[in-house]
């Protein structure tokens, strides 16, 4: 609660205090709930059975902060099911926000070609994907090279954290599907090779099985994925590819063009290089397009937008396959395009400025 005082009396003008985790601690989570002075706040029990919550006015949060009152009446919940849901329909996979970030799952190979993309990917940066079962248990997964870490949201058995070697108290960080920081304590991780057959095994199974060991807790900033089910995430987003091809993951798996294929041969991928001016400029448009739509990128006075785009195009040309595929040479460019004469400021981090290109490269 001085937490929250804290933030209360701070000196933002306009704070976001109405969501149920609008305020959010290693402890729980809430928010105002009648815009006015009445909050409910959520704890979770140490064994992840139970959700406590507490209804409160602003005065309250204020007494307890300074330890004039010391309880508080509240609700208690039970976390864990008593039997698992009947499975219907298929397994879900998303790791973005757009509409082909996500995969219906038919069987083990789809699944584990999938995951197989996403290892893939995340070498250089950290990646994050979440996994529903068809019975609606709901595993979150963070890998980074050769590490993966666990975290079950959803399951007949409570919350549940993957744990590694517990000597380790270094963390490294990702990008939450809000795009907000998520540390990730080394000690919740283990070996992809244990932690991707980990993740068929909590298809079938609703947990991580015997290989992986797990303590019965999650980041507090997980806690609310839990209460999104399969049709809900599928409510908020376009209808998931069913087949691989049909999916984002080809497009990341692309390599850098560096040459022209010679004519006597098939260009493998069916992106084709760009080369000609016309082109690189029609694709720096439509990455202006992009960054624009996601409120990333502020024009200004000076230059129109066919001289803005003529600069950005000899950028692409030399930098843009790279950029896809290197996080230092994404936020390099990310640099330079906010330098570009007519572009006033440039909010896109590196991996927003991948995705950006990624959507951009294609007519």
């Amino acid at each position: 609660m001085k937490h929250v005082v804290g933030y209360l009396d701070g000196p933002e003008p306009e704070k976001f205090l109405d969501a149920e985790d609008a305020l959010q601690h290693e402890c729980g989570y809430g928010g105002r709930i009648d815009h006015h002075d009445t909050y409910v706040f959520s704890y979770i029990s140490s064994d992840g059975h139970h959700r406590w919550a507490l209804t409160v006015r602003e005065s309250h949060i204020r007494d307890i902060a300074d330890g004039i009152q010391i309880e508080v009446e509240g609700d208690r919940f039970d976390i864990v099911r008593t039997k698992r849901r009947e499975p219907t329909g298929h397994p879900l996979l998303i790791w973005g926000e757009y509409g082909d970030d996500a995969l219906l799952v038919h069987g083990q190979h789809e699944l584990f070609g999938a995951l197989d993309s996403l290892h893939a990917s995340a070498t250089e940066t950290p990646r994050m994907m979440r996994l529903w079962s068809a019975s609606d248990d709901q595993v979150v997964a963070v890998v980074w090279g050769d590490l993966s870490a666990l975290y079950v949201v959803e399951s007949l058995e409570g919350y549940a954290t993957s744990t590694g070697d517990l000597a380790r108290t270094d963390s490294f960080e990702v990008l939450d599907h809000d795009g907000t920081p998520m540390s990730v304590p080394y000690a919740d991780c283990v070996p992809w090779m244990i932690g991707r057959p980990a993740l068929w095994w909590f298809l079938e199974h609703g947990d991580l099985g015997p290989a992986v060991k797990v303590e019965g807790r999650i980041p507090s900033v997980l806690l609310m994925m839990g209460d999104v089910d399969r049709k809900a995430a599928l409510a908020a987003r376009p209808e998931p590819p069913r087949e691989l091809t049909r999916s984002s993951l080809p497009r990341m798996a692309v390599p850098v063009i560096d040459e022209v294929f010679p004519e006597e041969h098939t260009n493998p991928v069916d992106i084709q290089p760009i080369r000609t001016n016309e082109d690189l400029s029609a694709w720096a448009r439509r990455l202006v397009d992009v960054l624009s739509s996601r409120e990333l990128i502020e024009l200004g006075e000076g230059p129109n937008l066919d001289e803005i785009t003529y600069q950005l195009g000899g950028l692409l040309e030399a930098h843009g396959h790279e950029a896809e595929d290197s996080m230092d040479t994404a936020e390099w460019l990310a640099n330079e395009i906010g330098a570009v004469r007519g572009i006033a400021k440039l909010f896109a981090t590196g991996g927003d400025l991948q995705i950006a290109l990624r959507r951009s490269r294609e007519a």
